[in-house]
């Protein structure tokens, strides 16, 4: 059985620009040594192609479309930042101007995101053209850190209004972030965190004929003859979520990992439910 491979990379790489002056609420000014320590992504190529395309008034509908193409044009992205735009680093608050923002992207054709839901049904949330705040979240574990993006929608169009960065501890989903961290990193982590029975919906497992390839739906696995090549590779150190306003909190016992790839259409969908002493995988299905 061959491992199934998903790309990934990160989703969202919006980077707040060195330096800001302070607020007329009082957020702290940022001196010149305090910029050269903050945090800061490169400034990304932009793609002539895409620079040149005009963004369709539609994209504002669903969220998706709008992230789409406020990450891969750059005056579209600068027209989409509420300026000057506050950035919260650990409860201190700075902010950047419209000048001081470097060009960053999203490589939504070709990389996989994972997002977090309650159960299957709450999947519908990520076409609701009804929703006005959404939050693109970009986890890293070893760090220890969070970084939000808050986008809302405002007068029709939507607007990054605000990032937040903070240590993960503070996400009301950390119980089941430290769980899907370890799941995802350790083959022997996975094989103590099965249900009895998990079910299995995407390319016969027994099948390794390449040239005979069929999908198979509700085959039942048990634990003993589970194989780590059932599930493709999912990020482990960092990882992405977007909150469309769905419950993770700690009153919610069942997750379902969703782990997308817009660019080649494959999508990973991975089902827990918390048992007496930890999360279990009960499903999984590969599209």
């Amino acid at each position: 059985m061959k491992k199934l491979v998903f790309p990934f990379c990160m989703l969202m790489m919006l980077a707040a620009a060195c330096g800001g002056k302070s607020d007329k609420d009082g957020a702290d000014t940022l001196s010149d040594s305090t910029a050269d320590s903050m945090p800061a992504m490169p400034e990304d190529a932009e793609d002539s192609l895409m620079a040149q395309m005009q963004v369709s008034k539609a994209a504002d509908g669903v969220f998706y479309d709008f992230v789409a193409s406020f990450c891969q044009n750059s005056r579209y992205q600068k027209k989409r930042i509420a300026f000057p735009l506050q950035r919260t680093v650990n409860g201190t608050t700075y902010t950047i101007e419209k000048d001081q923002w470097r060009f960053s992207k999203l490589h939504f054709n070709s990389d996989a995101y994972t997002v977090f839901f309650p159960s299957f049904k709450d999947m519908q949330m990520e076409k609701d053209k009804d929703i006005e705040k959404v939050t693109v979240q970009w986890y890293e574990t070893e760090k220890n850190y969070a970084s939000n993006y808050n986008f809302e929608k405002i007068e029709g169009q939507w607007m990054l209004t605000s990032i937040d960065e903070h240590s993960i501890d503070e996400d009301p989903n950390i119980d089941f972030l430290r769980f899907y961290s370890s799941f995802a990193a350790d083959p022997d982590f996975q094989a103590k965190h099965l249900a009895e029975t998990v079910t299995y919906d995407g390319l016969d497992p027994d099948n390794d004929d390449e040239f005979d390839a069929h999908f198979v739906k509700n085959h039942k696995i048990s634990a003993s003859k589970w194989s780590e090549n059932l599930i493709p590779i999912l990020p482990a150190k960092t990882f992405s979520n977007i909150d469309f306003g769905q419950d993770l909190s700690e009153a919610t016992n069942e997750r379902m990992v969703s782990l997308e790839s817009p660019g080649s259409g494959f999508t990973s969908r991975l089902y827990f439910r918390r048992g007496a002493d930890s999360w279990q995988l009960y499903k999984i299905e590969n599209y």
